[in-house]
């Protein structure tokens, strides 16, 4: 791997901290320890946004908003930031009607009983999702999960944002096989990882894969978001362009994926976490 030299300055106290660190063995200078925890520190403290943008009418079931739905003694968007966390999303950003961040932070406040830190956002006039999205760019400098605030997931993380390569593409989504399954939403067609095409809702899909709506965004992203009030969809608008120019991607994860939609929806993932947890 190509390493590029740089200088720095530190307080002779952080420096005899991280002199500690060299051993010899795993860790032979001071720059593979400075590396060490600077990768450790970027592991830890990645970054995700939930999106519940749009008419909150969407985002209740029987007069309850999805993503405070209790399923086996936690609220949904409880059981997501856990996972978030184990894979080392501490940054959380939650982007939403004024109905939807006041109930979110009632339940989840700052974030640190749960171990993370959370921002909020207050969506005004709605414009799509990716307008939504754009909301947080002054914040996202570096690549970025982006998830539904009222789904529920339960797959490797890891594997998903090593498997988004900078430069490369643009944005990386979770694939599932959905054969035997009557759900179509964003059915793609792949060679290899690129996704080749990206559909919503069709009519008579091309393939059983199905993108999940939870993937990994490089900032770039905003470059195809226009500034203003232009209704911007990322699903209809932005992943189609993208495909265009080679710049989409999917990582194909086995696990479990729920779009909340409904009680039997919520059941189906109380008897998930029942069998699993």
């Amino acid at each position: 791997m190509n390493k590029k030299r740089i200088s720095m300055t530190i307080s002779p106290d952080v420096l005899g901290r991280i002199d500690s660190m060299i051993d010899g063995n795993n860790v032979r200078s001071r720059s593979e320890a400075i590396e060490s925890i600077m990768s450790q520190y970027l592991e830890t403290n990645k970054t995700a946004v939930f999106l519940g943008g749009g008419d909150v009418d969407r985002l209740i079931i029987d007069g309850q908003l999805k993503p405070l739905i209790e399923i086996r003694g936690k609220s949904l968007i409880e059981h997501n930031i856990g996972n978030l966390k184990k894979s080392g999303f501490r940054n959380i950003h939650i982007i939403g009607k004024s109905e939807l961040i006041g109930e979110c932070f009632k339940l989840l406040g700052n974030g640190a009983k749960n171990g993370v830190k959370i921002d909020y956002t207050e969506e005004g006039k709605t414009m799509g999702n990716a307008k939504t999205l754009q909301l947080a760019e002054s914040s996202l400098k570096s690549s970025f999960l982006v998830l539904p605030v009222d789904n529920f997931f339960d797959f490797d993380l890891d594997y998903l944002a090593r498997s988004h390569v900078n430069g490369r593409n643009v944005t990386t989504l979770a694939v599932q096989s959905n054969r035997g399954s009557k759900m179509n939403l964003g059915m793609v067609e792949m060679i290899g990882n690129q996704i080749i095409g990206y559909e919503e809702r069709p009519k008579n899909p091309k393939t059983f894969l199905t993108a999940a709506f939870i993937g990994m965004y490089d900032p770039c992203i905003f470059e195809y978001i226009p500034k203003g009030n232009t209704k911007w969809v990322l699903q209809t608008d932005v992943f189609p362009k993208l495909v265009s120019e080679n710049k989409l991607y999917g990582c194909i994860v086995p696990g479990f994926y729920m779009n909340v939609d409904n009680m039997k929806d919520v059941r189906a993932t109380k008897n998930f976490l029942r069998r699993n947890k």
